[in-house]
């Protein structure tokens, strides 16, 4: 009696298994990537220790929008990845004023935030191919979330879930 270890048609296996491999390493480089979350700067939103998806095509067919959360790296530290939330765009003066958010001078509502905080930062212009982005917890100092503004080359996608 002979033992089959593999089915007789085993090569088509192997060709499939491979594709699906294949296939799912260039979903992952291409189209969709997970991180996890260290540290609680978007708080209450997401958790430190919180593992999120994000579409790295998004803005391939999309515009940014205001309040787009997004994974980003900043040129002087191209290995490591941020989560922050989009506040500005190009051109736009930014302020805040006892915690508000001001934009060209009108504030702007953020019913993402649980607590505003009282910030209060000088106006500034965001440069040109440039975003300004910020977390969601706004009850630290401003010095310890400040960012600097961030290229649009630098974005890596947009946030499409969060456990």
């Amino acid at each position: 009696m002979r033992i089959k270890i593999f089915p007789e048609n085993y090569k088509i296996a192997i060709i499939r298994t491979s594709a699906i491999i294949v296939l799912l390493v260039v979903i992952r480089f291409f189209f969709i990537q997970w991180f996890r979350i260290f540290g609680m700067s978007m708080e209450p939103t997401i958790h430190d220790g919180s593992i999120v998806l994000v579409n790295k095509i998004a803005y391939k067919f999309h515009n940014v929008e205001r309040g787009d959360i997004v994974v980003f790296r900043t040129s002087n530290r191209p290995y490591v990845y941020f989560v922050k939330r989009i506040l500005a765009f190009p051109g736009e003066k930014l302020e805040f004023r006892k915690g508000r958010l001001f934009i060209n001078g009108i504030e702007m509502p953020e019913p993402y935030l649980k607590e505003c905080g009282y910030w209060n930062v000088r106006p500034i212009i965001i440069k040109e191919n440039h975003y300004f982005v910020c977390g969601d917890n706004r009850t630290t100092s401003w010095e310890s979330h400040f960012h600097p503004q961030i290229s649009k080359k630098n974005i890596v996608g947009k946030l499409i879930g969060f456990k």
